[in-house]
């Protein structure tokens, strides 16, 4: 079930709030004037008895032996821990919109913190009302000390004492192991579909690089590409040119000229294709071979060297632009004489 482990988070959120519905924790005292015994509940805002009139009682055995009474109203913790419980709660009630496992973890995490703080809390509770006893008090036993035990049986005098959680606390871990199981089924959840996800990611990852390392010319990206000669960002759709290895790597160029430059200076490189824009057919590559070239001082080519190709008849793009026409193997021979200084000249 999808959704059982945000269920199962919700509800131990809620069951928080059954403290206010339950005490935390109870002690009992047994003693001869008290066969039947008399409990005290601790909860998260209040300190009650098993009936009426149990804490004035217990205040009054404490005055003999110097305790100081037990006033609920002047004890902090249980001003502020209803509070602790109410963003808890709150918490619980996002992560379960948020449907996140490591929310649920670490909502888990601070709630065992947090019981484990106010266990120790009441633990130094006890220990003052134990330990610090009034000087004048009506009995005194030297070396005796009053604390309650935390968890069992202990005896105090003639009182038979018994402290054990009450369902307030046991409703508290059950929110923690529910807040537990919810962070371990959410995260099996998403190995289980990780682990079946793999086998589909992997076909995928085989298909795009099958395709990515098909060889064959590619569209250059006029505007987005940068050449791989100059660096400058390809933008003259009558000028781009490409290069394509034997192993399918293709190289971008802005002109003609900076084909040749990359080119001659990877000597031993073996290219499958050699890809070159006609001025009369603007983004369409064709094989260099099949086209022509025309060095005209009338056709500013993008890095400067007048450098055109050109399909077709020959006479017509001459009467128009003037210049000298190359065939692909004597503008290499050409361009392969070329001194630095003839980069920019009109002619070669």
């Amino acid at each position: 079930m999808k959704n059982l482990p945000r269920i199962l988070f919700l509800l131990g959120s809620l069951l928080m709030m059954l403290v206010f519905a339950f005490p935390l924790w109870q002690i009992t005292l047994f003693a001869p004037q008290y066969p039947d015994g008399i409990t005290m509940f601790i909860w998260v805002n209040q300190i009650s008895g098993n009936e009426e009139g149990v804490l004035q009682n217990i205040n009054i055995l404490n005055h003999y032996i110097g305790m100081a009474p037990i006033d609920p109203d002047s004890i902090p913790e249980l001003q502020y821990f209803p509070y602790i419980i109410y963003s808890m709660v709150a918490a619980g009630i996002v992560l379960f919109f948020v449907n996140s496992p490591k929310g649920f973890l670490i909502w888990s995490l601070v709630l065992i913190v947090l019981g484990a703080l106010g266990v120790y809390d009441f633990y130094l509770w006890e220990y003052n009302y134990g330990h610090n006893l009034a000087p004048d008090a009506p009995i005194k036993i030297p070396g005796m000390v009053y604390q309650p035990p935390l968890f069992g049986r202990k005896m105090l005098l003639n009182f038979e004492a018994f402290s054990y959680p009450h369902w307030g606390s046991l409703f508290l871990g059950l929110a923690i192991l529910l807040g537990l199981i919810s962070f371990w089924i959410a995260r099996k959840s998403q190995q289980r579909m990780k682990n079946n996800a793999m086998p589909a990611l992997s076909m995928l990852t085989v298909g795009f690089m099958l395709t990515s390392c098909q060889s064959g010319p590619q569209p250059i990206p006029y505007g987005e590409a940068n050449c791989d000669h100059c660096q400058m960002t390809i933008v003259e759709q009558h000028y781009g040119c490409e290069l394509l290895t034997d192993k399918g790597k293709v190289y971008m160029f802005d002109a003609i000229e900076c084909m040749l430059h990359f080119k001659a200076s990877r000597p031993e490189e073996q290219w499958s294709d050699i890809l070159v824009t006609p001025h009369n057919s603007p983004g369409k590559l064709v094989q260099a071979r099949e086209a022509w070239y025309l060095r005209s001082a009338q056709l500013q080519s993008p890095m400067g060297l007048h450098l055109t190709a050109f399909t077709g008849d020959k006479s017509r793009w001459l009467e128009e632009f003037g210049g000298t026409a190359y065939s692909w193997e004597r503008l290499q021979e050409a361009f392969s004489e070329m001194k630095p200084g003839q980069l920019n000249q009109s002619t070669f």
